[in-house]
């Protein structure tokens, strides 16, 4: 038996850690959808006049998934389970031949990404911040940064806390278990996206419980959604 798990027993019952987990994922999606969306941030929110009400909107939303995805879990895996997030993903160490697959990966979605930034649909969603074609280059870098990071903060929940985490008690079903709520967080976008995350939780999912990091998701998943947002800013 490893020393993580030693230590886990120590201080934790292992058969209430999943509980929390599962527990802790419902938590997270309702506490998004109600209090982290950028909707909520403009309805209860004071703004000075003149102030890129649609940029603080959407910082306000990343910044919220960043929280309830990466801070607050990774904290969960440290102080609770006292784990090493290494156990969860979160490593760079990755093989040669793991970035070829993830770079094969981003190619074969490239067409489909196109073809989705010609729909209206697309157009009407990306980017989310409104004013990025015609923002100050700062604002619109300190956009793509927040955005760019809330999918370490995705890849991690998704791919790290809960496809990997729960592999130990339900084998591979994690994968399975974990693609159930990634797939309603995308309940407000097009039913392409919707249905295409269901196979990229799926894949994403799966390649992560076999690397043992979160690392090459994030890369895919972040390239993907730089593409769409300047494919759509040049429409």
């Amino acid at each position: 038996m490893n020393k993580p798990r030693q230590i886990l027993r120590s201080c934790f019952p292992e058969q209430w850690v999943p509980v929390v987990m599962l527990l802790y994922t419902a938590l997270a999606v309702v506490t998004l959808e109600y209090f982290g969306s950028a909707d909520f941030y403009t309805q209860h929110f004071d703004h000075s006049r003149g102030s890129d009400i649609n940029l603080h909107s959407q910082l306000w939303w990343a910044l919220s998934t960043i929280t309830v995805y990466l801070i607050i879990p990774a904290l969960i895996v440290i102080l609770l389970f006292r784990q090493k997030l290494s156990e969860f993903g979160i490593t760079i160490r990755i093989k040669k031949k793991q970035i070829v697959l993830y770079i094969a990966l981003y190619l074969i979605v490239l067409p489909f990404v196109l073809y989705a930034s010609t729909r209206t649909d697309f157009q009407n969603i990306y980017p989310f911040y409104r004013n990025a074609s015609f923002s100050d280059i700062r604002l619109f870098l300190l956009w793509e940064l927040a955005y760019l990071t809330q999918f370490v903060a995705l890849e991690f929940f998704f791919r790290g806390f809960l496809a990997i985490g729960l592999e130990r008690y339900v084998g591979r079903l994690s994968v399975w278990i974990a693609v159930i709520p990634y797939c309603m967080i995308h309940f407000h976008k097009p039913v392409l996206e919707a249905t295409g995350a269901i196979v990229a939780g799926l894949v994403l999912g799966e390649l992560a419980r076999r690397t043992r990091t979160i690392f090459g998701g994030v890369v895919v998943h972040a390239g993907v959604a730089l593409t769409m947002d300047l494919l759509a800013l040049r429409r």
